[in-house]
Formats: structure tokens, C-alpha cells, sequence
């Protein structure tokens, strides 16, 4: 089953009519008919009644249709939160600092960040200085902040 046979049932249950759903899906007629049957067939049921002059849910394809239109909306709510993380209107924000990042150097980046940003959660952790920046610990964070130079002097001695 895939998402669009769910549109499609939708669609026919909508208009009351093959034709007029496949010219709103903008597809051939009997694509349509042929996909509502592949899920038909793939739920062991039969959802549609074409027995009258307009197409209507059986009782079955009643309690199908309904969570199916459940499951559209939370599609959309997840494709938007995606869309909503990688455009940084929502989302998560682990950062971390080691020792040499004092406040009153991070405090202005964080109020920077949260101006900007409102709807990104922002968690900041500190990251000892001995802490490999590739260990669990640091993988904890989505973001490292440290001090270049403090690390060249490190690995200089």
C-alpha cells in the first residue's frame, strides 16, 4: 500500500465518482480504477460501492477512509516539521562549550542565536577540556563550540 492509494480512495470518496476524481488527481480513469483495486486487494476488502449511479464508502471503507484521512494529516505535520528543522523554525540545538568559552563570551551568542531562532530549542552543555571531541560525550551535542587557539597549544606540547 502506498500513500498515493490512499489519496486516490479519498478522492473517489470525495466526488462520489471515478471520473471526476481521476480528473482532480489529474490522472486517466482507469489508473484510478485499477490502483483502488490494488488496495482493495492488498486489504483483503472492498471499500468502494459502485453499484449506483454515484460511488460511495461501504461501511468498511467508512472506518478505512477515516483513519486514512488521520494518517494524510499526520503525513503533512511531519513533512512540515522536517521542513520546519532544516529551514531552523523549529527544532533542537545541542551545543557545547569547553571551559575556555566562559560566559560572558557564550551569553551573547545565545541571545544572538535565540533572537534569530525562537523556535529552536538551544541546550547548552559544558565539554571538558580533556574530553575527546569524538568521544559518546561530545556525540551528545549537535554542535562543539571551543576555543581554536586553546586547542593548538594543546596538541603543540
Amino acid at each position: 500500500m502506498e500513500v498515493r492509494h490512499i489519496r486516490y480512495l479519498l478522492a473517489v470518496a470525495d466526488h462520489g465518482n471515478f471520473t471526476r476524481a481521476a480528473q482532480s488527481l489529474h490522472i486517466s480513469q482507469p489508473t484510478l480504477s485499477q490502483q483502488i483495486k490494488q488496495l482493495e486487494r492488498a486489504l483483503g476488502v472492498v471499500l468502494l460501492d459502485r453499484s449506483g449511479r454515484t460511488v460511495r464508502l461501504t461501511d468498511v471503507g467508512e472506518a478505512y477512509a477515516h483513519h486514512a484521512r488521520l494518517a494524510l494529516r499526520d503525513l503533512g505535520t511531519a513533512e512540515r516539521a522536517v521542513h520546519d528543522v532544516q529551514d531552523l523554525t523549529r527544532g533542537q540545538l545541542r551545543a557545547a562549550i569547553t571551559p575556555t568559552f566562559t560566559a560572558y563570551l557564550i551569553g551573547p551568542l545565545v541571545h544572538r542565536f535565540r533572537s534569530a531562532h525562537p523556535g529552536i530549542t538551544l541546550t547548552v552543555g559544558l565539554l571538558r577540556r580533556n574530553t575527546a571531541y569524538h568521544s559518546a560525550a561530545a556525540r551528545a551535542f549537535t554542535a562543539i563550540v571551543h576555543d581554536v587557539a586553546e586547542e593548538h597549544r594543546r596538541h603543540a606540547h
